[in-house]
């Protein structure tokens, strides 16, 4: 099974072989993806270096002359660029997809400084840029396409690993990539939404509290956390009376509270639970799925607050 990143990459390659017009920027030094785009289309392929700031700067000054620009870095490092972002494609409002790989924890091994658990919060905050964060393959190719026939200021949020078990998802994903949002599994009272790499642990939880408490639990993909459309939004959710929001980041600014803003919006009076990582930046060493454990993500964890949420009155 192909990572995300590969994914993507040689899938635009395919679309770059049509239109000479899409260029990739590798912020980043080696991959087989960037391999094959090295040697079949070096003229649209172009290493920037360890140099993000720079990537943003030149990648906008190739989409104000018409180019269909990605720039392709680790996801941690889109805090280095942000203000690039901000003042060259976000005010300017020049189309720009920035891809970035390992979001969440998915760099655990290499430290606090590589796993980007607030990126939601401060990438949102720019102006009309839309944040996609795919589940899986399915949806990731389906993205290319979108960014290919829609360009504009995007990130891109792909995991570094996922879970396999999560491929069957969104089958049909290339006719509904837009809508931002589909049920995993729909019931008639309340309703867990995740995105990206939680969704395996949320539905382990779903089987559980089906399974020992007779539970049926809806559970959610949101995988664009802006824009929400607002009328999908009201579709999907409206019948729920409680909502629980689950996501591999922390909570201030992050995918629950635009959740909470959208119900805010609508003027619903319903119940939430926002389950994310500690409010701190984890240091400690172990896998990724030994650190969620060990910071308020752990499959028992989310069962029992869950749990009693639901059953809360």
């Amino acid at each position: 099974m192909s990572s995300q990143r590969d994914t993507f990459l040689l899938g635009l390659l395919e679309e770059a072989k049509k239109d000479d017009k899409i260029k990739l920027l590798s912020i980043d030094m080696g991959a087989p993806s960037l391999d094959a785009w090295r040697s079949e289309l070096p003229k649209q392929f172009m290493p920037m270096g360890i140099s993000e700031q720079n990537a943003i700067n030149f990648g906008a000054g190739l989409a104000s002359r018409g180019y269909k620009v990605y720039a392709y870095t680790m996801a941690c490092w889109a805090a280095r660029c942000f203000e690039q972002v901000r003042y060259s494609c976000a005010m300017a409002q020049l189309p720009l997809t920035l891809v970035g790989t390992g979001v969440g924890l998915g760099y655990v091994h290499s430290g606090a400084a590589h796993n980007p658990t607030e990126d939601i919060a401060y990438m949102r905050s720019l102006v009309g840029i839309e944040i996609d964060s795919p589940v899986n393959s399915n949806a990731t190719k389906a993205l290319v396409k979108l960014t290919v026939n829609q360009p504009k200021l995007r990130y891109i949020r792909l995991e570094r690993v996922f879970d396999k078990s999560l491929e069957s998802l969104h089958p049909m994903i290339d006719f509904n990539i837009s809508r931002g949002m589909d049920w995993v599994h729909r019931s008639a009272k309340d309703c867990i939404v995740t995105s990206g790499y939680m969704m395996h642990r949320v539905l382990k939880v779903r089987e559980l509290l089906k399974e020992r408490e007779g539970i049926d639990i809806a559970v959610v993909d949101l995988w664009r956390v802006k824009p929400i459309d607002r009328q999908i939004f009201f579709q999907t959710f409206y019948d729920y009376e409680k909502i629980i929001t689950v996501e591999e980041q922390t909570l201030s600014g992050g995918f629950g509270s635009a959740v909470c803003e959208m119900i805010c919006d609508l003027s619903w009076n319903k119940k939430v639970l926002r389950m994310g990582l500690d409010e701190r930046y984890i240091f400690e060493n172990g896998t990724r799925d030994q650190l969620l454990d060990n910071n308020g993500l752990s499959i028992e964890s989310l069962y029992e607050n869950i749990l009693k949420f639901v059953r809360s009155k």
